[in-house]
């Protein structure tokens, strides 16, 4: 009994590259098994795909990562059991053998990135890893490199070949994650410098992105086999192109650049535009976050921070003067009026008391002695509003402690005498009564 199982399992390891590694190269008539492939993949991801969606991932774990790529698993298992039912009848089936032996190697790399915590390095590292992994079981089949090369096409002096275009995007991935990792910890170091401002920590994290990603960029299409040089022309057009097609993009683009090289609004600021009051989340490429005090979250295109007039209430510093009209009585001593009002102001924990509130008569009305109170607050991020009734409540407190009147719009009607004659208004009696 123990002999044939070592008799079997020997075999197996003899034989395990024939098993485990696809041998064979791909021909025409082995298109069909392609197509199946393609029909099978959107069949799993219209079936499992919405179910895999509505799974919330907040930390990616070997099972969480099961569940959110059943349509993979799914996909995986069918092309194993149509590689085997092609081996019982039997048929030659290259394909379903290199993407059976595909699918063992991305679910060992699924499986394994996902026991790293932070999911940028975890997606990162298994995008790279797949690439990598389809370019060398795409080598080990015969002739299968030599067979995607001799696709090409010829532009002019340079040649675009299928296995370039692989390899380019191969590269491009992998550069693009690295540049990426890369950034993303310069970014952070550049956040701990106390010497810059807000605005210039975003500019310069904004320029070493572009860079990495021109770089990225350029490293594939060399790897692609096409020369850079050869571009110019194109990319000339090409740039046209967008300058005409893309003017709000480029222009909502340059426009943010120009917000942080000036440092006119800055992440943190207090502005008001168009109606929107809220503070500063962030700046985009292509818009500014503002958050306005209901929460509300707009994005404003970096364009209007531009043309439009901007309210920038914390540019130079973060004090704001209030103004808050006042109406009383003139039966009320103006004197103690001004008075009243400016402890009713200072009572406000919000209210600085230096710069020190003032009160002012601004002129006699049709119905009251008109006044304003003006007072400095430090935090406008958390609300005008507010503040503003706060202050008001006390003035109203303080009137009523002290019998001061808030007076109402009145009205006096006079009526004079007129030559028309009017008709009777007493009742008719008859004669006969």
């Amino acid at each position: 009994m123990i002999q044939p199982t070592y008799l079997v399992i020997m075999t197996l390891l003899e034989n395990w590259r024939t098993l485990l590694v696809p041998s064979g190269t791909f021909q025409l008539q082995d298109l069909w098994q392609l197509i199946v492939v393609i029909a099978l993949f959107a069949i799993s991801t219209k079936i499992f795909g919405a179910k895999a969606k509505s799974v919330v991932i907040t930390r990616i774990t070997p099972a969480l990562w099961l569940k959110g790529n059943r349509s993979f698993l799914v996909l995986w298992a069918t092309l194993i059991v149509a590689w085997g039912i092609c081996i019982l009848i039997p048929i030659e089936a290259p394909i379903f053998s290199f993407f059976s032996f595909l699918g063992v190697i991305w679910l060992i790399i699924g499986l394994l990135t996902s026991l790293i915590r932070a999911p940028f390095w975890s997606q990162s590292v298994a995008a790279v890893c797949y690439l990598t992994s389809a370019m060398l079981s795409l080598s080990l089949v015969d002739d299968g490199i030599d067979s995607l090369q001799d696709l090409h096409v010829t532009i002019g002096t340079s040649t675009i070949s299928a296995w370039g275009i692989l390899s380019g995007i191969l590269a491009f991935a992998f550069t693009m994650w690295a540049c990426l990792a890369v950034a993303r910890i310069i970014e952070t170091q550049i956040q701990k410098v106390p010497g810059l401002s807000p605005s210039l920590k975003v500019l310069i994290a904004k320029i070493i992105r572009i860079v990495f990603i021109v770089v990225a960029t350029a490293v594939s299409l060399s790897s692609m086999g096409i020369d850079l040089s050869a571009l110019t022309v194109l990319g000339g057009a090409i740039g046209l192109g967008l300058g005409f097609g893309l003017q709000k993009v480029v222009s909502n683009f340059i426009s943010g650049i120009l917000l942080l090289v000036d440092n006119s609004i800055k992440p943190g600021d207090v502005i008001e535009i168009d109606g929107t009051y809220g503070w500063i989340n962030n700046l985009r490429a292509r818009y500014a976050s503002v958050i306005t005090r209901d929460g509300t979250e707009h994005l404003i295109p970096n364009e209007d921070l531009i043309t439009q007039r901007v309210i920038n209430w914390t540019f130079t510093n973060n004090l704001v003067r209030m103004k808050v009209p006042i109406g009383v009585s003139y039966d009320s001593d103006p004197h103690q009026c001004l008075k009243l009002v400016i402890a009713a102001a200072q009572s406000v924990d919000r209210v600085l008391l230096e710069p020190t509130p003032v009160c002012h008569v601004l002129g006699f009305g049709d119905s009251s002695i008109d006044l304003e109170l003006r007072f400095w607050i430090s935090d406008p991020t958390n609300g005008v509003a507010n503040v503003k009734s706060q202050v008001l409540l006390n003035i109203w407190d303080t009137f009523k402690e002290n019998n001061i009147e808030i007076p109402y719009p009145q009205s006096d009607l006079h009526i004079r005498s007129s030559d028309i004659a009017m008709p009777s208004t007493e009742p008719c009696i008859s004669p006969d009564k």
